[in-house]
């Protein structure tokens, strides 16, 4: 997994090799630097994305690589929504780069939408890192088991806050109701535009738990206002079950 740190220096590393190529371009960049980066991502303020697209801004800023940074927010159905309009409307465009996530994956599917993530050109993966499910830190869930528990007793009076339907937050909230013997489609879902808003409704007290990647929540659990049940990987997802 990067670390913030890391993606600062991958962002500048990709500004130095590759003359700012587009993220998912629409069309390749030419080999030369460029007055104004246009950065899409499609996403509201405050998510994962969109962090990732401003840490990106800052450091091209910083090392002086372009002259100006626009970052464009179209959020919905995971990407969904914000997808054809890059495709459509920024084509051609070749100091255009789009900054999303697997997320996106599952919600073009569930969205039915009318285009395809292969339409655009993949550059480079500069993060990755495993999901994270999370509660406010009053909330009287103090461990996996203890929300594991209430899942089971009554799916329906535990919502749990993530990103659009269809992405990996709401699969994974899927996959532990499975473990568990519960049906994914009695769990309440309750799918944001993007992580500003799901970490909002979290410290609002407006759902039980919140699931997104680790790196949107850091800070926050970091300062004492959330806590981190579980994380995705293999080995605790294994705990939550048993």
């Amino acid at each position: 997994m990067l670390t913030r740190r890391h993606l600062l220096c991958s962002a500048a590393l990709l500004s130095a090799g590759t003359a700012l190529p587009p993220s998912f371009a629409v069309a390749p960049a030419r080999a030369q630097s460029v007055d104004l980066l246009k950065l899409f991502v499609p996403a509201a303020p405050g998510g994962g994305w969109d962090q990732t697209a401003r840490a990106i801004e800052q450091v091209l800023r910083a090392t002086g690589a372009v002259k100006g940074v626009q970052v464009t927010n179209v959020g919905g159905a995971g990407g969904a929504v914000g997808l054809p309009q890059f495709l459509n409307q920024w084509k051609g465009q070749g100091n255009a780069l789009m900054v999303a996530g697997m997320v996106m994956v599952g919600a073009i599917i569930a969205n039915k939408s009318p285009v395809r993530l292969s339409q655009a050109t993949p550059i480079a993966r500069l993060t990755g890192e495993f999901l994270a499910l999370v509660v406010p830190a009053q909330s009287s869930f103090t461990s996996a088991k203890d929300y594991a528990a209430a899942l089971k007793a009554d799916p329906a009076k535990v919502p749990v806050a993530g990103g659009s339907a269809g992405g990996s937050d709401h699969i994974l909230i899927g996959m532990i109701a499975k473990a568990l013997g519960v049906a994914p489609s009695k769990v309440s879902y309750v799918a944001f535009a993007g992580g500003g808003p799901a970490t909002a409704a979290l410290l609002g007290n407006q759902v039980a738990a919140g699931i997104s990647g680790y790196g949107e929540f850091a800070v926050l659990v970091k300062a004492g206002k959330l806590s981190v049940l579980e994380l995705s990987s293999e080995m605790m997802y294994v705990d939550i079950a048993e």
